[in-house]
Parts: C-alpha cells; structure tokens; sequence
C-alpha cells in the first residue's frame, strides 16, 4: 500500500510541474501571487490563513510536504482548472553532446545494467537539447511496464491482446450426437486497466489472471454445452453429419459467435433460396452476385446490371443455427432499391451538368436523356458504378457531340445583338482601351500579392474585395504604403478627399469613377448564386486601363469567354503554390489541436459552441458575419499577432484573409446554401483549405478535420479538381443603366424597362 501511495504522489509531483513551468512544488509556488494563494486556501476549506503572502507560502510547502495524496490532488486539481503557468527564469544549461547528457542524466536514474541500455539506445538518435530527465524517466517507466508485461506473458502462457484482454489456448469438450471430443480455442480474459498492471505486485496479478482464466474457461464450456443443448433434432438445414463437421472443423480462433459451416454446405443451403450468378464466402460477410436491371428515366430501354449483397456472416450462421426462415427476397429489394436510387441520383446530377452547357439549345427532357445515353451505355456494361471518371467522359463525348449546334446558336445571338447587349451599359469603360490580366493559382501563390504590388505602384486605383475585413486589410494595406486612400463598405466608410485610391467591397463599385489599375480579387466568385452579379458587372464595367483579377484555375475558360465577349487583350499569368499543402489522414482530436489552427464551422451557432469547447484549453478567436466591423477587426489580429491560441471561423476566411494559419480543421464538411443542406464542394474545400501553412511563416499547411465524418468528405473532395465555372453569368443593372435603356427605346415606363432587362439580360 505505502508503493502505491508513493507512486501516487509521484504522479501528482510530475503534473504540478506542468503550471510551474517544469520547477517542483516547493520552487514554483513561490511565483503565485497573493491573490491565487488566498483562492488555493478557500478552495482547500482553510480560511482561517492570515493573507500574508510569505506566511501563506510557507504553510501550503508544509500542506504539500505532510499532507497525504488527497490533499495534493485537491491541490493540483485547483492550478488544472485555474489554467496558469508561472514562468521562473530560464537558466542557461551546459552544453554537452548527446552520448554526454545521456550518461549525465543516467547517473540520476535507479536503473539497471539492462535498463540503461535500453534507454541509452532509445534516446541515441535524438538531438541532445530534446533529451531531457522528464523524457527519461517517462521511458524507464514504459521499459519496466514492457518488461513486467512480457513476464506475465511467459508465465501465463499466453498474451495480451490489443484491448488489453488476456490471450490463452484452452481444451474445451465436445459432446455432440453420441460423439465426444476436446477441440482447443483461443480464449480472452476480461481487459485490464494500465493501473493494475502497472501498480500491483507480479504475484497478485499473476494470481488475478490465472482466476480469471479457469472462469473464462468455465464460462466458455458452460456456453458450448448449453448451445449444443439447443440444436433442434432434426434440424431444419444441417444433418447429423455436418453439425458434427461444423464443430470439429471451427477454428480455433474466430470473431464469428457461432460455429462456421462448411462453405459448400452454406451455398446449398443458400441456392435453394435464391437464384444468383456466384457466391462467395469471406471471414465475417457473404457476398453474393445477382442479374437484374432497370428502366431507364425518358426512355423505354432497360440498363441490365449486377447486384451485389453483401451478407453478414454471423447473423446468417445465427439464422441457420436456429432453424429461423430467413427472407433473401426481401434483402434483394432492398439493395436493389439502395443501389438503383443512387444511381438514378448520380443520373440527375450528370443530366444536370449536360443541361447547362446544352442551355443555349432548349433541348426537351427526352432530347437530353436520349442524346445522353448513346454515350452512357457504351460506358457502363453490367454497372450501375456512375464514376466521376465516367461522368467526366459522358459529358465530354456530349459536349463535342452538341459543339456544332452550340457555335450555331452563339453565331445566331451575335448577329442578334444591338446596342442593347448589356456590356454597352458601361460606356466609360467601353471607351477606355481597356487591358484585362488574369493571376489564377491555388491560395497562398502570390497572386493577389502580386496584383496589389502593381496597384501600389498605380497613380489612382480601385481595389475591389469580397468581404469587408478584406475590403480592411486591403486599406490598410495601402495606407501603410503612405498611399492616401478611402474605405468604403456596406457598413462603414472612411473618405479621405485627397485619396488616389479606393478599397471597397465589391458590391459598392463606382462605375463613375476612372482608375488606372483596379484589382477584382476572387474573381472565381463570379459562379456564385446570389452574389455573383457583382463580379460580372466588375469585370464588364470598371473605368480602368488595366483589370487585375485573381482566382482559382478553374474561372480561367470562363474570364477566357467573358474577355471573347467584351473583344478586350487577356494576359494570363499562373501562380503555384509556395509551400506544400498536407492532407492529415485521421481526425483530429480537440485535446491534440496545436497553436495556429483554425477550426472551420458553418454558422454563428456553431462558431460560438466551438468557442466554448475550445476555450477551456486554449484562447480563441471568432470570425463570423455578424460581428461588427471592429470586433472582427480585433479578432483577426488578435489571432494574426498570437495573443490567441485557436481561431474559431466560419468559411469567411477563405476569401484570401492574410492570417498565420499553420492547420486547418473542419468540424463539419456540410452547408446550408440557402436552399438545402449538402457536402461542401471540391472548391470551397480547396479554398477554405488553402488558407493554411501561410507562406514565410509555415514551411507546409495542414487540413484535417475534428471528426470522422467531415474527414471523409475532406478526403474525398481534397484531390478533385474543382468544377469549371461556365457560362452564362448573371449580372444586374443598377439606376444608371435603367436612365440609359429609357432614353435609347425612349420609354418611361419602370415595368417595361424592367421586362427588358429580364427578357434580354436574364437581370
């Protein structure tokens, strides 16, 4: 008892170290302040302490030194949750090379001949600074809990399993129709807890074992005998011969709870209840392969396709065993139903995809369907597996197939077009001989880097953002630069009169205004539902000798066609990425988040409940929409200039916000887009993604997630290519376009005007 008691408070002694910044109790207590002290005593049920601080430092040595290991756990438990580390005064060790410091630190350790060796090979490959009396010590105690568990294991005669259970061979009896014999099985004990293995004697946890093998014995022949006991007699599938077989041929190990049935039993027992093509038996599932087909959406053809079941072993051996009428009729509808519902949804969504760059052609349903599946079929014998590599070569097969159609009715448009077509809306920017520059790349390449350099170095320009605290930065930015500027944004603004350059969200574009160089930044948002409008009549509109916009690759063939469209020069640079990028391969948990990350949720909800969990271990900062202009501020740079641990956002940051994020971790892979909830898309995963591993301050980035589930999604999505973005684009007309249109059809009529803007540019 008095071993375990020491070992106790050895334990307590090690964390207490952790808040005293690695100093024992005795040195470290004397850098908490009065006011601490006098919390630790109230917190003890000691309040008749007179609230001296030296006096109160001598009497918790003397609590810590006397008291039992209750005390000092009620001690440690206070400094847990009070979360400080006091600091003492780094002392400048003497340098030694690393087979030096390991003999130093050795000669501090009680270990043997055999002991040492160990640890000395342990820590031979390790950088001597990193080497350090806690670390060894930590190792000495896995040596001899290594060397305690391997002669348990030769003096038990058996081993221990991963769940820490107790692995042995036993001989258990059999006595089946008339029939008597010994078969040996693999058994486990009960898990048992590092504590007992590592806190009692050799002896008593031999003795513990060895009881509890002769019972695991015992229960397991009481099992055995009580489920021969059941079999009916007959039995409703098996004979006398093969229940006999069964049991004598199981093997010794197995996960299965019931007995194994020869396999060419098991499939004639299966064909007399369905027809299948093959079948096959595996360790814990059968596996069985079916001809079926369906009736394809728009068309009378029929896809013939094989259907796979897949069986759990032990519940179909629990069915057999018990004589149970089992129902394979319904398991094959059911799969069926499962299996042709995600191919049909698979179908959609390819349809979809058709359907937008056959837009211009107004193609019927059965048109689409009917033109789709030529292509379709030839891609899927016997396979209802739509793949995104088939999808990929459907829709490429398809668009060459309507290509011809398609130049037709482009060429048809153009020659339609008057001074009606919505680019002419703009006439300063059509009469300025515009240049258009397109920086694409993966984030943290440089590309709006670069395009801000050049608007620095501009006379006047416009800086054009997505969201408001970049609209910030990118003021900022500039005014750092000496640059007189003006920030202008939905919900604040900042006018300097004698500015040359402009900041403003995207939104708030003045098309009145000329510029030398304007920089559109995040041009890919051009795609977007809601907002995408903007971009489009940025690009179209802005008053600027030279339009710099930056984006991911895949706006490249649409800024292409929108350049085609406005007949102005496109230069397009490419950007790569300046520091790798790294998937994690298994969740993250919240007690292993490091400093630097920034966990991504969906809503303010999520956001604020992330801020609670975290905040118990680390400082957090929060990014959402809702915050106002100077709490985001404030958040981000509390997070920029480390005074925060862990940055709790919603997918805001994503849109290029400079911050030093060393990982990304999503707690959730799913959004509400405003229409339903669904996977996050290979893009937004890239971008939210690629914030992290800023290049200078990290040398990579990493993205995981919190949980199993997003990680699954994050993987699935992290090497997809995102999805070109096409046209057409949406776009809207403001009060100066609507003055422009009245004057040219010479109308008044706002309803009519309108119907033009809707009938025409679809506004």
């Amino acid at each position: 008892m008095s071993t375990q008691k020491n070992k106790k408070n050895s334990k307590i002694n090690q964390k207490i170290r952790t808040y005293f910044d690695g100093d024992p109790f005795d040195v470290g207590i004397e850098r908490v302040d009065s006011q601490t002290l006098s919390a630790l005593f109230n917190a003890l049920g000691l309040y008749d302490i007179e609230h001296n601080t030296k006096l109160m430092i001598k009497t918790i040595r003397m609590i810590w030194s006397e008291a039992d290991s209750g005390y000092r756990l009620d001690i440690l438990k206070f400094f847990e949750n009070n979360g400080e580390i006091y600091r003492g005064e780094k002392k400048e060790l003497p340098s030694y090379d690393r087979d030096e410091k390991i003999e130093m630190l050795l000669a501090q350790l009680d270990a043997s001949e055999e002991e040492a060796l160990r640890l000395y090979d342990a820590f031979s490959t390790i950088r001597s600074k990193k080497i350090t009396i806690e670390k060894m010590e930590s190792k000495l105690r896995h040596i001899r809990y290594e060397a305690k568990r391997e002669a348990l294991e030769q003096e038990l005669e058996g081993h221990f399993d991963i769940d820490e259970s107790f692995e042995f061979n036993a001989s258990l009896r059999y006595s089946v129709y008339g029939q008597v014999f010994h078969k040996i099985l693999t058994l486990n004990t009960k898990p048992y807890p590092y504590e007992v293995l590592d806190e009692l004697s050799l002896e008593e946890i031999v003795k513990k074992i060895g009881d509890d093998k002769l019972q695991t014995v015992k229960n397991k022949q009481e099992q055995i005998n009580k489920f021969i006991a059941s079999i009916r007699a007959p039995h409703a599938y098996l004979r006398t011969d093969e229940i006999v077989t069964a049991f004598r041929a199981s093997p010794p190990k197995s996960k299965l709870h019931f007995p194994l049935i020869g396999e060419k039993t098991l499939k004639s027992i299966i064909e007399k209840k369905i027809d299948f093509a093959t079948i096959e038996v595996y360790d814990e599932e059968v596996f069985i392969k079916l001809e079926e087909s369906c009736l394809l959406p728009h068309s009378e053809t029929k896809l013939y396709y094989n259907l796979e079941l897949h069986i759990e072993l032990d519940g179909l051996l629990e069915e057999i065993w018990n004589s149970k009428k089992f129902n394979f009729e319904e398991l094959r509808l059911e799969a069926k139903k499962e299996y042709e519902e995600d191919f049909f949804e698979e179908l959609k969504d390819l349809m979809g995809e058709c359907k937008k760059y056959a837009l211009l052609l107004n193609l019927s349903d059965e048109e689409l369907h009917t033109k789709v599946y030529e292509f379709l079929l030839d891609l899927m014998p016997h396979s209802l597996n739509l793949t995104p590599k088939i999808k990929k070569k459907v829709i490429r097969r398809f668009v060459h197939s309507i290509s011809d159609l398609l130049i037709k009715q482009q060429r048809h448009q153009l020659l339609a077009r008057t001074i009606r077509d919505f680019k002419n809306l703009f006439p300063m920017a059509r009469e300025m001989r515009r240049k258009l520059i397109l920086h694409i790349g993966p984030t943290n390449s440089g590309k709006t880097y670069t395009a801000m350099q050049r608007l620095q170095k501009a006379d006047t320009g416009y800086y054009l953002a997505p969201l408001r605290l970049l609209a910030l930065e990118g003021y900022e930015g500039l005014k750092s630069k000496g640059i007189e500027s003006s920030l202008i944004t939905g919900e604040e603004q900042i006018l300097d009169d004698e500015a040359t350059h402009i900041s403003s969200t995207i939104e708030m574009m003045n098309y009145e205004v000329d510029v030398d160089v304007c920089v559109i930044d995040e041009v890919q948002m051009i795609d977007d539902r809601d907002r995408g409008w903007a971009w489009a009549n940025a690009i179209i509109g802005a008053p600027a000798k030279e339009i710099i916009m930056t984006g991911s690759a895949n706006a490249k063939e649409a800024i292409i066609a929108l350049a085609e469209y406005l007949g102005e020069e496109l230069e397009i640079i490419e950007f790569e990425r300046k520091n790798p990028l790294t998937l994690l391969e298994t969740p993250t948990e919240a007690k292993d988040v490091q400093k630097g990350t920034a966990i991504i949720a969906f809503s303010r909800k999520e956001v604020l409940r992330l801020k609670q969990n975290f905040s118990k271990n680390f400082s957090v900062s929060v990014v959402y929409g809702n915050l106002s202009p100077e709490v985001r501020r404030e958040e981000a740079r509390r997070f920029r200039e480390g005074e925060t641990d862990v940055l709790v956002a919603t997918d805001a940051i994503a849109m290029g916000m400079n911050l030093p994020i060393k990982t990304i971790l999503f707690s959730k892979a799913e959004k509400y887009d405003g229409t339903t909830t669904r996977n996050l898309f290979p893009s937004e995963i890239h971008q939210i993604a690629g914030r992290a591993g800023r290049y200078g301050l990290s040398e990579e980035g990493h993205v995981g997630a919190l949980n199993p589930e997003a990680l699954k999604i994050v993987k699935k999505n992290f090497f997809k290519e995102a999805k070109e973005i096409s046209i057409p684009f949406k776009v809207m007309a403001n009060l100066e376009h609507i003055k422009l249109v009245a004057k040219i059809l010479e109308e008044n009529s706002l309803e009519v005007i309108l119907s033009f803007f809707v009938q025409k540019y679809g506004v």
